[in-house]
């Protein structure tokens, strides 16, 4: 590495650390309780096994479709380290994202052999508040492992095709797998490796293409199989006619939020949207749009033929041409945004090649980054406190039951049990099925001495989800304190 790409990472580290700062000091939020705070799979070694053939949600008494193993061995060194305590895992978060950073700046400059491209694609990249979503929330950091591993498989596949070497052929495959184990959108790394070849007119040599088709095919055939029992209980009774219109919103919504990052929050739903919706035929205009610019410029200009596919490919992870938890979210765009700052990027450097724009160019360049960099700080603090998250993330999503029943257990450990009590309720109105408002009820009612009202809703917890541990415990609790002990112990 020579001084100025010592100096262009040093940057990208800094800045990675100066935006994300105030993070540190956020606590355990929405997902959290679950995979953290209430894991005990993540606080011994001897769980490991489980980790490798469990859901993720599996040491926390839940029930999750998601086979991440690489991020819960995270979690359980983080919490050798220090325990509970919630800095160590933000401080955790941030080094990964920063890695991420670093390993865009190694890919594009082994791409395009331009530091200052390679730098401002990293740097747009690490302080766009896109990312928070991945970054402060501690359970979101499967999108950062997942992306490291990606952007390092692709790095040593390039670097095999060209140097022959055993090390890099072996370290590509170990970064796939670790990929895999990371997060399900790895599966769509072969058709990055094919638009490699395409965008830069590399031949296709089936010796070292074939192994990573054979690892996702695995991956696949190991989580309908030996791992089915993770996709048990999760359906979603939609037809991809029906789930297609979100998917077009949810891109005329992604430019959106790259352009104007503005009002970001978590839970989007799972939403059916009209066809002729004036957003889902937005979407359709700005996809055929691409994809006709992208064709045309494949022979002239390979890095926006790569970027637009680059965006596109990575996101078809998230489309819900198979059915998945939401129709759109912000962390989706992790990978993909990669192919929008990769552009503007390239934009910025052909401007300042016009020698009237440098200085125009270096003004609006600082400008955007200092924008970006205070848009993240700010939403930070979106992710700090409980209350504040839930009620903005009610504001935006104001038919989301989750944000009723987890703004009430705050309410509720709070010993504000009495205000919990509605928001419980509310959250069951909007959600007739839901196991842990009842619970979190039956618990509230318990704590305010009605025993009777408390025994009905946890019973009715174990009526919508007979494999959900917490309220037989929890009943178990109240026929004691009654003196049932037969029933409790039952």
């Amino acid at each position: 590495m020579n001084r100025y790409s010592f100096l262009a990472c040093a940057l990208i580290v800094i800045l990675g650390f100066a935006v994300y700062a105030n993070s540190l000091n956020g606590q355990f939020l929405w997902d959290d309780r679950h995979l953290i705070e209430d894991n005990v799979y993540i606080k011994s070694l001897s769980h490991i096994s489980k980790i490798f053939t469990k859901d993720i949600g599996a040491g926390g008494g839940r029930k999750y479709s998601f086979y991440r193993p690489l991020q819960m061995l995270t979690y359980l060194v983080d919490y050798s380290l220090w325990k509970l305590n919630v800095q160590g895992y933000h401080l955790s978060n941030i080094l990964l994202h920063i890695l991420v950073a670093l390993a865009i700046f190694w890919l594009i400059n082994i791409l395009y052999h331009n530091l200052a491209l390679s730098l401002f694609t990293s740097l747009f990249f690490v302080v766009h508040p896109i990312h928070t979503e991945a970054v402060t929330y501690i359970s979101g950091r499967a999108d950062s492992l997942a992306a490291i591993f990606i952007l390092l498989t692709l790095i040593f596949y390039i670097k095999a095709l060209h140097i022959k070497s055993t090390t890099f052929y072996i370290l590509m495959l170990a970064s796939y797998i670790l990929a895999l184990l990371s997060r399900e959108n790895a599966l769509i790394l072969p058709l990055l490796l094919l638009l490699y070849h395409s965008s830069f007119k590399q031949r296709l040599r089936a010796k070292q293409f074939l192994p990573f088709l054979s690892l996702a095919l695995i991956y696949i055939i190991l989580r309908f199989t030996l791992l089915k029992s993770l996709l048990s209980g999760i359906s979603y009774s939609t037809t991809l006619w029906q789930r297609l219109p979100g998917f077009f919103i949810a891109l005329t919504n992604y430019f959106k939020l790259i352009f104007l990052p503005f009002n970001l929050h978590v839970e989007y739903g799972r939403k059916l949207f009209n066809p002729v919706h004036s957003q889902a035929l937005l979407g359709l205009l700005i996809l055929v749009f691409l994809f006709i610019y992208a064709a045309r410029k494949r022979k002239t200009n390979s890095l926006i033929f790569f970027s637009i596919l680059w965006f596109f490919v990575t996101l078809l992870a998230h489309s819900n041409l198979y059915p998945i938890n939401a129709y759109m979210a912000e962390h989706w765009l992790y990978l993909p945004s990669i192919g929008f700052f990769l552009i503007l990027a390239y934009g910025l450097s052909y401007l300042y090649k016009t020698k009237q724009f440098q200085t125009p160019t270096v003004l609006f360049t600082i400008s955007l980054l200092t924008f970006y960099s205070y848009l993240t700080i700010r939403q930070n603090n979106y992710w700090k406190e409980p209350i504040t998250f839930c009620e903005r993330t009610l504001k935006y999503a104001p038919d989301n039951p989750r944000g009723y029943n987890n703004l009430a257990l705050v309410y509720h450990n709070l010993g504000k049990t009495e205000e919990a009590v509605p928001l419980y309720k509310k959250a069951i109105q909007l959600n007739p099925d839901y196991a842990d408002a009842y619970n979190n009820l039956g618990n509230a009612y318990h704590g305010l001495g009605k025993d009777d009202e408390a025994i009905a809703f946890l019973k009715k917890a174990i009526e919508v989800n007979r494999d959900y541990v917490y309220p037989y415990y929890n009943l178990g609790n109240v026929y004691h304190g009654l003196g049932n002990d037969d029933e409790a112990i039952a």
